[in-house]
């Protein structure tokens, strides 16, 4: 199928979100910090409005309505709100989900990271916070959550929430029930439906708002169960306390649960679990990565597809219909991929968004009964006429032999055969995550708009390529993850791509922690080190988590599990704040001070040690802001800090150099 694309109606929208973008040899630092000028754009169920948060002075989400071809309303919100998340419920009420950084006043002023739901009537702009505690002393704050769009009432949506037992001031989530609740999302009233018990964690609601089963969490057994309704009871068909088996919801049966895991096999699978019993049943593995999720029809529940890692990520399709919508729309946007972020109930209209981690993504609105396709807007316009680096998937050896997958970003104008290049690697956080082989990469981009070389290793400990990689990286913080790291460095610069001398290592959250000890561990590798939110120590930071959550807490165990325990050797032995005297290369420390994941804390153990040592170190607090940088002044700060460092560290020089290597070819 071959798509044209029309002259945009959706000009007003396009206008708004157009910045000027001079092609330039040095792009300004805002082009890359910005958050995407449009993101979380969002369909209603009837095609006529197109909602869309936009990046300005103020968290706004702006509405187009596409019968009269303009924006007909802009919905301000308080600063302190960051957006997550939002969708049509019906064709008029949109429903946004943000958090805030909450300080919780005590001996400690604890901070965490709160929710906040909100329901929006497009055709006016008025909005309302849905199940806020101030006015509904019952509910426990930031509790929330949207489960379906068919609440018990043709108007009413359904929600979860906890309720307290009592509302004594002081009260805790142990004291409440996870319940359901029938929502009127204009008006605010609600009623319970389904009251759960203390250890109900989630709720199974079919396509017709009906509840159908719910999930447990039994905390001091660690025991996770699946219980299905069965009159006005609930009985049990499958319990288990596999951390990492997790189940995504009803099937489109509505006789089975969908579950992820590996349940001790080679790879994660995608699992059925039929009401009958019997236990989970294998429904999808790939012969060589993991499943890492799902593709559903938004409206019945089909499954369409399954996503698979590797440093491709693409989809394995079941449906026919859906892999050929995709495809030719990929066919006709050549070098992009696509995700479908929206489609009318009739199928006909379909928003989909295409992108890479070479190119910024762009919305398009495709009427497949015309196949015609228009430009909405651009999460990086300013950025369509700056010449971008090229991202190549590669693997190169570890010093065991092992393969190590990695993504490799040159400057524009290097090739494979440039020389001499500056790098910057850039380790992921997590441990336990990846960095996408299909989105793209705002901070590796920037970057590379530097003139630098940036490598991504996806080290043992990631996941996405099998439980053998992902298992491999438990309890090996500063040791096999990090000889991962250090590895593809020695890699690029034994292959003549990279100059030894002109080698920073960047990272945050556990990259940033990678950063710190490929300062500590391997002084002679790096000119440089900058950690963002990065773990300095390890013991305290184990310690953090169980004064926070208590010994029973999930996290407690996943840490344990991934990191060690306090009393383990190695875990103080390679905590680069209890190293900082084997430390040469200068290190620039950047932190939120409203981290809730890793504290701010983290990074004053890094410099008090560094300043004990009189090793050469900087830090910046980034003000107002989270773990993910989730606000665009932050990011703006952190990659002009990081750009002023670089080019003092390991120069810009490059530059003149490969214009010079591309004369020459």
């Amino acid at each position: 199928m071959r798509l044209l694309r029309s002259a945009p109606v959706l000009a007003t929208l396009l206008c708004l979100f157009a910045v000027t973008a001079a092609r330039a040899a040095l792009p300004p630092v805002e082009s890359f910090g910005t958050t995407p000028i449009i993101d979380n754009v969002t369909l209603s169920l009837d095609g006529r409005f197109i909602a869309s948060s936009y990046a300005g002075d103020k968290v706004a989400i702006v509405i187009l309505d596409r019968s009269t071809k303009k924006l007909t309303q802009r919905v301000d919100f308080d600063q302190s709100l960051k957006l997550r998340g939002m969708n049509f419920v019906s064709d008029h009420v949109l429903i946004a989900q943000f958090s805030i950084t909450y300080t919780q006043r005590g001996n400690t002023e604890e901070k965490a990271e709160i929710g906040a739901v909100f329901a929006i009537d497009v055709r006016d702009g008025s909005s309302r916070q849905l199940l806020e505690a101030k006015t509904n002393s019952r509910i426990y704050p930031s509790s929330g959550g949207f489960l379906s769009r068919k609440g018990a009432a043709p108007d009413e949506i359904l929600m979860s929430a906890l309720l307290l037992e009592n509302a004594a001031a002081g009260s805790s989530p142990d004291e409440a029930s996870n319940s359901v609740l029938s929502v009127n999302p204009l008006t605010g009233k609600w009623r319970v439906i389904e009251k759960g018990s203390r250890t109900t964690s989630g709720w199974l609601i079919d396509t017709e708002g009906r509840i159908v089963g719910r999930t447990e969490f039994n905390r001091k057994e660690q025991r996770r169960t699946i219980r299905i309704k069965d009159g006005n009871d609930y009985r049990i068909i499958y319990e288990h306390t596999d951390p990492d088996f997790s189940t995504i919801g009803l099937a489109a049966d509505g006789q089975s649960v969908l579950a992820l895991g590996a349940r001790g096999g080679d790879r994660v699978r995608l699992w059925s679990i039929p009401f009958t019993g019997g236990g989970p049943q294998p429904l999808y593995q790939d012969p060589e990565n993991d499943v890492e999720g799902v593709v559903r029809d938004i409206y019945d529940r089909r499954l369409l597809g399954v996503s698979v890692g590797g440093l491709e990520q693409r989809v394995h399709w079941l449906d026919s219909a859906a892999e050929s919508r995709v495809k030719s729309l990929e066919a006709a946007l050549p070098g992009r991929r696509i995700q479908i972020a929206g489609y009318t109930r009739d199928g006909k209209t379909v928003l989909a968004y295409a992108g890479s981690r070479n190119h910024p993504g762009v919305y398009y609105l495709i009427d497949f009964a015309t196949n015609r396709a228009e430009v909405v807007g651009q999460e990086y316009p300013q950025l369509s006429k700056v010449a971008l680096g090229k991202v190549s998937n590669i693997t190169y050896p570890a010093r065991d032999g092992y393969k190590v997958p990695a993504y490799l970003t040159l400057p524009a104008g290097a090739t494979a055969s440039t020389r001499d290049l500056p790098l910057v690697v850039l380790p992921h956080g997590g441990p336990r995550a990846r960095d996408s082989g299909v989105g793209f990469d705002w901070w590796s981009q920037f970057v590379a708009s530097r003139g630098y070389a940036v490598l991504q290793p996806q080290f043992r400990g990631s996941t996405g390529f099998g439980q053998k990689h992902e298992l491999a990286g438990y309890r090996q913080w500063g040791q096999l993850m990090q000889h991962d790291v250090t590895d593809g460095v020695k890699y690029l610069v034994e292959s003549g791509m990279v100059n030894p001398d002109r080698v920073c290592i960047v990272g945050a959250s556990y990259g940033g922690y990678a950063a710190l000890a490929g300062a500590a561990f391997t002084p002679d590798l790096y000119r440089c080190s900058v950690s963002v939110a990065g773990v300095s120590d390890l013991v305290e930071m184990l310690r953090w988590v169980e004064d926070r959550g208590g010994i029973e807490d999930p996290a407690v165990r996943f840490w344990r599990k991934h990191i060690g325990k306090t009393s383990d050797p190695d875990v103080a032995a390679f905590s680069p704040a209890r190293a900082a005297d084997k430390v040469t290369a200068t290190v620039l420390m950047m932190h939120g001070v409203d981290d809730t994941v890793v504290p701010y804390v983290q990074t004053e153990y890094m410099e008090t040690a560094m300043r004990r040592a009189k090793t050469p170190h900087e830090i910046f607090k980034l003000k107002s802001e989270d773990h993910w940088l989730s606000r665009s002044p932050s990011r703006i700060e952190m990659l002009a800090q990081l750009d002023r460092f670089l080019d003092q560290h390991i120069g810009t020089q490059y530059k003149v150099t490969v214009e010079e290597q591309v004369a020459q070819r």
